[in-house]
């Protein structure tokens, strides 16, 4: 009885295993195991033909055999047979030969090779083969020859760091911690043993307490990868209890797009989420400490992805799916999130608001990037800033794409998406990719554009990153709408720049307002740019685009993007081809020159209207119209027909002109600040309002009072105030609302 139920049990849990995530983890670390062992050779053969020299570290070693080493060292771990461990020590001992098929003075070449080139050069891939000789040298399958072969390269590897500790809190001082750390783990005997260890110790230490200064989709899950791994390592369990760490995993689950990864943003191409897996590690490990199953459906949906996107992943993506499956809790089920448009996470170090209708591939999404460098981490990144060459990075590894809007998809479609990373080192030609004017934002430029110049030609200069200050002005999710405001402000050029973004949740249209402040007095030019691969329509004040493919990665091609602008007094539309994430794409401008005083204001009104392709264009641009308004270019109206009903957007630009010039409290003056627009009077920094014939729905924010047809639908009441700062008697004033909802019956 006791067998037949030991069986049964034995049994279950296969059944069980055999369907989880981790044999599902388990069987592709085996498959690109075996298909990286069949392609080694001939990976190695094409580096020995075609080999060069790297510009960052010189010897440039293939990581290929590498990675495929340690997975192969992982599942002689997990499985005990010795071939996979004989494999993994042949590739570890002869790797250090590569050096061969270098010239033999080559060494005379760097300073830093002074004691020898070294064998593993590039710290991106020392970790995984310390750690797979970690695994397999108590297998009895090294002899001593080997082994001092091996350890050899190791500590050799280890000490040339030494000529390079770069630090700072970001993935590159990271990834040395880890190898140094390995090291010493591997070799604690050697004399260099403690030195290793000090220098892990003093590189992960600002990492372990401190806000990551990078802005980079293809640089976050690197530096949490060796973090992790190092905190692991180092027996280090306190990183998980920081909400620094916890924060991160929760900033990135809500990053997550339809596209199943994270997006691109800062240094990264289109499929940097999906990149080495790591995400799916890291997400494994969030999952299982935390118990959070939003992290452990984030590491399912990015894991599927890559299995879509190619029959057997690589050995890079193997060696960090082993972490993955080390770190998976099969106890927790995943859960999709349920949240909906959102800031990730809050104004200050994330600085990303993401608009959304839901969670699967078929969801609206739209993701806006407010982040600046910041005030954090000035002495890490002005070590780099004087270390290394940057100039055209935001530090670190960030763009100029402050304000912008690096995706937007709708029905599997790809409407609007980033630049990609970069197509030379250090950066490309006049700062591609990371330039202000390859990102989907408003670009200003002194000086008067001639009217034969294209305007990217006017645009373009040294490339160099020019930095801003940003801040979050609001965001709501009110009943019809989310909308945000994110302001950047210039102190260089001298212009204030307001990006109000309005998601219509019923139509599945978005409304972007940007309002432009000028600081100083001068001949300012300003550009509101969007770009795409295809151009499919085009009139005086509209164009309709799309981006099918991105470097032979297709897309949806069930939708296009009606790209509006109802505004276009004095401004120019243009559309002409720009280099964008390895191809040729097209640059849609709407732009502006003008003499400018200090306090004037100008704007640009942007209608993006997701729609199937083939549809009338006209039957969307006439349900957009710009009401008259009383405080021109101090605020913007726009009527919006929908049905049975009409809609008004009003947006104040102008947030000063309602202030008392009286030192007085309350400041803020109704007869100041109000502003008619059509039929409705108001204050407010921000109203939307949908009429019927029945009624009338409002959201209103930062507001004192609203008007339709001369009857007050809602205002703040009357309260004393005293301790005027004038020494003057009480008074009686309004204090303004922080927003307000209602439905008014006009029967």
């Amino acid at each position: 009885m006791f067998k037949q139920s030991r069986l049964l049990l034995v049994t279950a849990l296969w059944a069980q295993f055999a369907f989880s995530q981790k044999a599902l983890y388990l069987e592709e670390i085996k498959r690109a195991a075996e298909k990286g062992w069949r392609d080694n050779p001939q990976v190695i053969a094409e580096w020995k033909k075609n080999y060069q020299p790297s510009v960052l570290w010189g010897y440039n070693s293939p990581g290929y055999p590498i990675y495929l080493a340690s997975t192969l060292a992982f599942l002689y771990e997990q499985t005990g047979d010795k071939l996979y461990a004989r494999r993994a020590a042949e590739l570890l001992a002869s790797y250090g030969d590569l050096r061969d098929s270098y010239p033999k003075d080559y060494w005379k070449t760097r300073a830093e090779y002074v004691q020898g080139v070294p064998a593993i050069s590039n710290f991106f891939f020392m970790a995984p083969y310390i750690r797979a000789y970690l695994r397999i040298r108590g297998s009895g399958v090294i002899d001593s020859p080997t082994r001092q072969k091996i350890e050899q390269d190791l500590a050799g590897s280890a000490d040339f760091i030494f000529y390079f500790p770069e630090w700072g809190t970001h993935n590159r001082a990271m990834l040395r911690a880890e190898a140094l750390l390995y090291a010493a783990l591997a070799m604690p005997n050697h004399p260099n043993a403690g030195r290793w260890r000090q220098m892990a110790e003093v590189l992960a230490n600002d990492n372990m307490k401190q806000w990551e200064i990078e802005d980079a989709t293809v640089y976050h899950p690197v530096w949490l990868m060796a973090l992790y791994s190092y905190a692991e390592a180092a027996r280090k369990p306190e990183l998980f209890n920081s909400p620094l760490t916890k924060y991160y995993l929760q900033y990135f689950t809500k990053l997550i797009g339809p596209n199943g990864t994270v997006p691109e943003f800062g240094d990264a191409g289109w499929t940097a989420g999906l990149e080495g897996l790591r995400f799916v590690a890291i997400f494994e490990k969030g999952a299982a400490v935390y118990k959070d199953p939003e992290m452990k459906w984030a590491a399912r949906v990015i894991f599927e992805m890559a299995r879509k996107a190619r029959p057997v992943i690589g050995v890079a993506e193997a060696y960090y799916l082993t972490d993955a499956y080390r770190w998976a809790d099969e106890r927790l089920e995943p859960k999709q999130p349920t949240s909906l448009s959102q800031e990730v996470l809050e104004d200050v170090i994330g600085k990303k608001i993401v608009f959304r209708d839901g969670w699967d591939e078929n969801s609206t999404y739209l993701l806006l990037n407010y982040r600046d460098e910041g005030d954090g981490g000035w002495l890490h990144r002005e070590f780099l800033r004087q270390t290394i060459s940057v100039e055209e990075e935001k530090m670190h590894h960030g763009h100029a794409d402050e304000n912008s809007i690096p995706l937007l998809m709708s029905k599997g479609s790809v409407l609007l998406h980033d630049a990609d990373y970069r197509n030379d080192l250090p950066s490309g030609k006049y700062g591609a990719w990371r330039q202000d004017y390859f990102h989907n934002r408003i670009v200003a430029r002194l000086n008067k554009r001639d009217k034969h110049q294209s305007l990217l030609e006017f645009l373009q200069n040294s490339g160099a990153y020019r930095p801003v200050r940003t801040q979050k002005i609001d965001f709501l999710n009110l009943r019809e709408v989310d909308m945000s405001r994110t302001r950047l402000i210039d102190d260089q050029l001298g212009y204030q720049w307001d990006r109000i973004i309005t998601y219509i949740k019923e139509e599945n249209v978005f409304v972007v307002v940007d309002g432009i402040k000028v600081l100083r007095s001068d001949y300012f030019t300003f550009a509101n740019l969007w770009h795409a691969q295809q151009i499919f329509a085009r009139g005086d004040d509209y164009v309709d685009v799309a981006t099918d493919s991105i470097q032979g990665i297709p897309f949806s091609t069930k939708q296009s993007l009606l790209i509006y602008f109802p505004e276009t007094y004095a401004k120019s539309v243009g559309v002409e081809p720009i280099s964008r994430s390895g191809q040729i794409e097209q640059a849609v401008s709407q732009s502006i020159s003008s003499h400018y005083k200090a306090g004037d204001t100008e704007l640009f009104v942007t209608v993006l209207i997701p729609h199937k392709r083939g549809e009338r264009l006209e039957s969307f641009i006439s349900r957009f119209r710009l009401l008259h308004i009383s405080a021109p270019y101090k605020a913007i109206g726009l009527e919006i027909e929908r049905g049975a009903k009409k809609s008004y957007l009003c947006a104040k630009l102008d947030l000063e002109m309602e202030i008392a010039r009286e030192n007085i409290r309350p400041r803020y003056l109704y007869s100041l600040g109000r502003i008619a627009y059509g039929d409705l009077e108001t204050d407010a920094h921000y109203l939307f309002a949908t009429v019927s014939h029945k009624a009338i729905k409002y959201s209103a924010s930062n507001v004192l009072k609203v008007i339709y047809r001369g009857k007050a639908l809602m205002e703040a009441l009357a309260n004393t105030h005293g301790l005027q700062l004038d020494g003057s008697p009480d008074r009686v004033g309004f204090v303004k609302w922080r927003y307000w909802e209602d439905t008014v019956s006009l029967e």
